[in-house]
């Protein structure tokens, strides 16, 4: 046994032996309904800058209110500064901004505008890794410092209307800069606080709601990246389109219809629509919390739409030449004409995915423990991996995958936590040996252990270590075999 496969055993041991969860929270601005600190708390609480003394704490702007509250002088209405009295007096219905929920509050600026952010800077090292190009230059070393995200956020809300607007900044495949999020929405709040809208219609770039991991912010996310098949299905986590989403007691729900191209914020591919057929994607779930520390949520999601085959240029007639005997001279029998070609039309193709997810989250003295999982099951919707194209292979692609973790909390400073997800490309793959067609294996196996430590609200070291089984390699006799492409990354991400 390789010794990856004896750490990931032990990590396993040990985290299954714990008790007790956490839950992430996602990128909307609605306050979770199992939150780490009481609602009077938050209320109460002002939002100032870290740095700022005692003396200049007392002069900030006045106490974040709920999502729900106006300015209309009532009993829970904070005491405006000049720019929302001015609003008030106005009658536009102004309303501050609610709490950013994945990690910190964020800064109170003017004109009601909420600013926050992180920044996630990491070493990675990888089995891959080579002092070499590849072929078109590409360097095919892989241990190496970057900025894996530097995100920057503004929000404002309004009784009726929220924007938000995030931009990204990242070195992963060199330096680049681009819009993370961009949403204009109208919002029919619920007057409970801390609870989701009754209706929220939004419009521009904003998430895919497809299962919990498309959901589930980065900024909170303990582990590195997404799982495999998430990544696979969803290059980036969101879209441009219109989403309708919110929440009656315990039901939640999200209906979006997008352009079916996912922006991923590592700079290299195309996110035009090359196709006037968009993505319709839905999720609905349920979100109850049995006992004070016990949370459940889950949910069931679709996706349905076309995907794009690009037809080819025509080409004129040529001749090729192959130096068989490689003496660089023209010999008999080393020309080849090869004749003309017209141009083939591009070609829409059908492709969709069910997935079914589950989250339980359990409070302890220990701290917070969080066992969740999902699986799905789709066709030629692999957009990331291995881009499914029936067109050109000539059949449909199958896709399955599943992925289970568990995270625990060590006190208010620590945290472990293991995944396991697994991830076929094609369901369906056969390959050729010794002159015949016999079924074969494409799926990629990854297990994550996962420690680190934390400051709340301001820092986090994190160390993950990836070990997958694939049979992407091949032996010395040609047979599929094990890839060696294990990988760590150590990531340290601070609060703006």
């Amino acid at each position: 046994m390789r010794p990856l496969h004896a750490v990931c055993t032990l990590a396993a041991c040990l985290i299954l032996g714990l008790s007790a969860v956490a839950r992430a929270d996602g990128d909307d601005l609605e306050i979770p309904a199992a939150t780490g600190v009481s609602d009077a708390a938050l209320d109460a609480a002002p939002v100032t800058d870290a740095g700022a003394s005692s003396s200049a704490a007392a002069q900030v702007s006045p106490a974040v209110p709920p999502p729900n509250a106006t300015f209309d002088g009532g009993a829970d209405a904070a005491a405006p500064d000049a720019t929302v009295a001015d609003a008030a007096a106005a009658g536009e219905g102004f309303v501050r901004a609610g709490i950013e929920p994945s990690l910190t509050s964020g800064v109170s600026g003017p004109f009601g505008l909420v600013f926050s952010g992180y920044i996630q800077g990491q070493f990675e090292t990888s089995r891959l890794s080579e002092d070499q190009v590849l072929q078109g230059q590409v360097p095919a070393n892989q241990d190496r410092f970057l900025v894996r995200r530097g995100r920057l956020r503004v929000d404002r809300n309004f009784q009726w209307a929220q924007t938000t607007l995030e931009i990204d900044g990242n070195t992963t495949r060199g330096l680049a800069f681009g819009l993370r999020r961009a949403e204009a929405s109208f919002v029919y709040r619920n007057p409970d606080k801390g609870a989701p809208p009754y209706v929220r219609v939004t419009a521009g770039l904003t998430e895919i709601p497809f299962g919990y991991e498309m959901t589930d912010s980065a900024r909170s996310r303990y582990f590195m990246e997404r799982s495999t098949g998430s990544l696979a299905l969803f290059p980036g986590e969101p879209d441009v389109g219109v989403r309708v989403s919110g929440g009656i007691s315990f039901f939640r729900y999200s209906l979006a219809y997008m352009n079916g191209e996912p922006v991923d914020d590592r700079p290299g591919r195309s996110v035009r629509d090359p196709n006037a057929a968009k993505d319709l994607i839905a999720r609905v779930g349920v979100d109850v919390a049995p006992r004070p520390a016990l949370h459940v949520t889950g949910g069931v999601s679709f996706l349905t739409g076309r995907g794009f085959h690009p037809g080819k240029d025509a080409t004129k007639a040529d001749v090729a030449w192959r130096d068989l005997n490689e003496n660089d001279v023209i010999d008999p029998g080393e020309l080849t004409a090869v004749p003309a070609a017209a141009a083939t039309p591009s070609e829409s193709f059908g492709r969709f995915a069910l997935g079914a997810d589950l989250q339980v989250s359990l409070t302890t003295r220990l701290g917070e423990t969080r066992l969740y999982g999902e699986v799905f099951a789709a066709q030629n919707a692999d957009r990331g991996l291995f881009v499914a194209d029936p067109v050109a292979s000539g059949s449909n692609v199958r896709e399955l995958g599943w992925y289970l973790g568990i995270l625990q909390e060590v006190t208010r400073y620590g945290i472990v936590g293991f995944r396991v997800d697994v991830y076929n490309p094609d369901a369906d793959l056969f390959d050729t040996r010794v002159g015949k067609r016999v079924p074969a294996s494409a799926t990629i196996r990854t297990y994550s252990p996962l420690v680190g430590i934390k400051l709340p609200d301001r820092l986090r070291v994190l160390f993950q270590y990836d070990a997958i089984v694939d049979s992407l390699g091949r032996n010395n006799v040609g047979v599929p075999s094990d890839l060696a492409n294990d990988q760590m990354t150590l990531r340290v991400q601070g609060e703006l």
